[in-house]
């Protein structure tokens, strides 16, 4: 038979299910929900170490650098300067007009050979018209010789006469001597064995002893030496003899050299500054092309110390009396270090203890 109710029994047995499918239903939004805590802690945990990942490669990037590496370190200073190579300037004794030329630029001369020669014809009447002169001198100091004065008659005013006329006498065999001596040299001469680097004359040119443009220059193409003006508190420093380099801004590479002069007599320039001359003969070993007025410097170093290891100065700080640095670690961190220093060439320090070859430190801003 079908029966419409229940019994307790089966309404007690459904609570227990509906109960029990609650508790089922509650657990699994419990476990949900601490399943999304789980994941939200995770994503912010990971969030945190990416921004303190890239805070850190931000800050690490923005810091300065430098490295412990090994070098030399000098106390050096420079003086500006350039090669000048030996020139001579010959000239004639003479003036007249330009009649022959021996010689072309870029030719080499032997000492003594001629270059050019003056119109001799020319020579000889400058030397004619000088003798004529001579003549009349003479001929006035023998007329004023002759006369016979009684005692006491020679006034202060004839012995003015007379020792003018000696002093014109005198005058007149000098200028004879002189344009006989010019006359023989009316050939230009080289004073030196080299090479022709100028003419400035030509076949037919007026030649004035009153004009400064030298009628040749001869140079001497082994001669080249470096000069230059070195101020006082730098002259000072070196002396003759001493050896040193010399550095051309034409080229990428040193040239040995000795100082052969330290002047020590001064040159004052417009603003009132000392300068000496300092002249230095350079060398040239492996035959690199120099010439006259290149410019540069001559090097000298008045400290020098060898395979050290070293930092910038600027890495370097001081807390009571001790010298510290700033090391960058290999995870990223820094750590304050405590170093001794040694010589120093102004920009950086050499360390005798606390760091290695390669490590890193942080420069000051």
């Amino acid at each position: 038979m079908f029966r419409y109710g229940s019994t307790n029994q089966e309404v007690f047995n459904m609570s227990k299910l509906k109960e029990f499918e609650i508790k089922l239903k509650n657990n699994f939004f419990s476990q949900k929900k601490i399943l999304l805590i789980l994941v939200l802690l995770a994503l912010i945990c990971l969030a945190y170490f990416v921004f303190i990942k890239v805070f850190a490669t931000k800050n690490q990037e923005s810091l300065e650098t430098a490295k412990v590496v090994k070098t030399d370190l000098r106390i050096a200073f420079s003086i500006d300067g350039k090669l000048l190579i030996d020139s001579y300037e010959p000239g004639f004794s003479l003036g007249g007009s330009v009649s022959q030329i021996y010689v072309a630029e870029g030719d080499m001369v032997n000492k003594g050979q001629w270059l050019a020669s003056l119109d001799v014809a020319e020579a000889q009447k400058s030397l004619q018209k000088v003798l004529r002169d001579y003549s009349i001198e003479r001929n006035d100091f023998d007329e004023a010789n002759l006369v016979t004065y009684p005692d006491g008659f020679l006034t202060d005013t004839i012995k003015r006469i007379l020792e003018k006329n000696q002093w014109n006498l005198e005058k007149a065999v000098l200028d004879v001597e002189l344009k006989d001596i010019a006359l023989k040299q009316s050939k230009l001469v080289a004073p030196v064995s080299g090479m022709v680097a100028l003419l400035n004359i030509k076949v037919g040119s007026a030649v004035s002893t009153q004009n400064q443009t030298p009628a040749a220059i001869i140079v001497v193409p082994d001669s080249l030496k470096f000069e230059a003006y070195a101020e006082e508190d730098d002259v000072l420093k070196i002396e003759d003899g001493q050896t040193t380099q010399i550095v051309l801004d034409s080229y990428d590479t040193t040239f040995p050299a000795k100082l052969t002069f330290v002047s020590p007599l001064s040159t004052v320039d417009v603003n009132g500054i000392s300068s000496y001359k300092v002249v230095a003969e350079i060398k040239n070993p492996e035959n690199i092309k120099l010439i006259d007025g290149m410019e540069g410097s001559l090097y000298f170093v008045t400290k020098e110390i060898t395979d050290v290891l070293s930092i910038p100065n600027k890495a370097v700080f001081r807390e009571n009396n001790q010298s510290y640095v700033n090391l960058l670690m290999t995870d990223g961190s820094i750590q304050k270090n405590q170093i001794e220093t040694g010589f120093t060439d102004g920009k950086s320090v050499e360390i005798k203890k606390g760091l290695l070859l390669g490590q890193e430190v942080l420069l000051s801003k």
